[in-house]
């Protein structure tokens, strides 16, 4: 356990070590993203205003969903803006950090010394990127549908910061994986596909019984897209004992996260 510790502890030391590698590298990737494509950095809007357009129609307009009073709005399209913009986020970071190692493979392999456990953080540091081209969009509607923001906006931030702690600690978990057994990537897929449903994205919390809600809180997610609507909607902070949890989780997956590529990354060069 104490070696484990202090392997951990030597592994951050060499990710602050290559910091710069990380933000040069994040940049690269979310020019090769959209570098030649017609719409460029616009399809950070694009994907998560259709994503809304779609629900929204479905469950605003024909199940005539509405936002629980808790939030502060009647606005059911602020109300799945503010789930599902943040969902997006892990949703991708994930997906990509899966296979985020197989794709470079070639730098794995050939590249002496390279430190293959900054890729998934790369992934990660392009999607918050993409993240807050979207959070850009949703303040300014909000803006427009309120003509105002709540003090406690800025929450959202610590929200996201917990969030990407985790999504790096199970993007190494994943891509470290992926390398031995090809079939993660595929189930993290349909993974993501059931997550979805069982965050309260498109509905209430409310509407889900108090047994089926405490396991639905067992899920980080929940408790970001719950903090993202209640400090830009309602202008409340999440209680104290679910923002505890999820900073704890964020951080113990983190940790976990780290220790397992650490033991797994030997093999990698050989496997690939």
């Amino acid at each position: 356990m104490k070696q484990n510790f202090y392997m951990f502890i030597d592994f951050l030391k060499k990710l602050y070590r290559n910091r710069y590698m990380v933000k040069t590298m994040a940049i690269r990737d979310l020019k090769a993203r959209y570098v030649g494509s017609l719409f460029g950095f616009l399809w950070a809007v694009i994907n998560p205003l259709f994503l809304v357009a779609i629900y929204g129609i479905v469950f605003g307009v024909f199940f005539k969903s509405k936002p629980d009073p808790i939030y502060g709005t009647d606005s059911y399209l602020l109300y799945l803006m503010c789930g599902l913009i943040p969902w997006q986020f892990f949703a991708e970071t994930a997906g990509a950090s899966s296979g985020v190692i197989l794709s470079n493979s070639n730098l794995v392999k050939k590249a002496v010394g390279f430190p293959s456990e900054l890729l998934p953080i790369i992934t990660v540091t392009t999607g918050i990127i993409n993240h807050l081209i979207g959070v850009a969009l949703l303040l300014l509607i909000i803006i427009l549908f309120t003509a105002k923001l709540t003090l406690l906006t800025p929450l959202i931030f610590l929200y996201l910061f917990f969030i990407s702690i985790f999504a790096v600690g199970v993007g190494w978990i994943l891509s470290s994986l992926n390398v031995y057994i090809r079939d993660v990537q595929q189930i993290v897929g349909v993974a993501l596909m059931g997550l979805f449903f069982f965050t309260p994205i498109f509905y209430s919390p409310a509407i889900v019984p108090a047994k089926a809600l405490m396991i639905l809180k067992l899920n980080p997610m929940y408790h970001m897209v719950e903090g993202y609507r209640l400090a830009l909607l309602a202008g409340k902070a999440l209680p104290i004992g679910d923002i505890a949890y999820l900073a704890a989780v964020s951080c113990v997956t983190f940790a976990i996260g780290g220790v397992f590529f650490r033991k797994l990354k030997p093999g990698f060069a050989e496997v690939l």
